[in-house]
């Protein structure tokens, strides 16, 4: 029996603890369809688009942060074959318009992944945080408070990966 079978009240509440402050506000509309039918349904998240890939870090989905905040970088180096115009000035060339072109294509693409796929991994790890519940049972009154260790939201992290990004991105103008 798998914790969406168990009853919809038991699974909304479970799932509630897991997600947090936001969940009647934004999420439970947003992961209903999930709630259904497991798989994969596109779904939009304005701020997983948008804060891509700080909405993943925010969100404690660290491996899909680690994938959003990397991957552009790789397809466009693999795309072009080069590490080529790395400054500011170097890139504003005519002769590597392709490549900002690439940049942009490329975070674009990126940007609608993480939109549509945003609300899904989500759901995928508080699916997995509940199996984990599931299979190491804990009194019901530690429940929700390990839920929302497990889930909610991680603002110290992204409030320096922020701090960070700006720093460097200040360092690198000002080169």
């Amino acid at each position: 029996m798998t914790p969406w079978t168990e009853g919809a009240g038991k699974a909304e509440a479970r799932l509630a603890a897991f997600i947090g402050a936001n969940w009647e506000r934004r999420y439970r509309g947003k992961l209903a369809p999930f709630l259904e039918d497991p798989r994969f349904v596109p779904t939009w998240n304005w701020a997983a688009a948008l804060a891509m890939p700080v909405w993943f870090l925010y969100r404690k989905l660290y491996v899909p942060f680690a994938l959003f905040f990397f991957m552009p970088g790789v397809v466009v180096r693999l795309l072009t074959g080069s590490d080529a115009p790395a400054t500011l000035q170097e890139m504003q060339k005519p002769e590597n318009e392709y490549f900002l072109l690439m940049n942009a294509g490329v975070y674009l693409s990126a940007v609608i992944t993480a939109g549509g796929v945003g609300n899904w991994l989500l759901f995928r790890r508080a699916q997995a945080a509940l199996a984990l519940l599931a299979s190491h049972p804990v009194p019901a009154e530690e429940e929700g408070a390990l839920l929302a260790r497990w889930g909610g939201v991680n603002r110290m992290a992204t409030a320096l990966f922020v701090a960070m990004s700006v720093v460097l991105t200040l360092a690198q103008l000002s080169a």
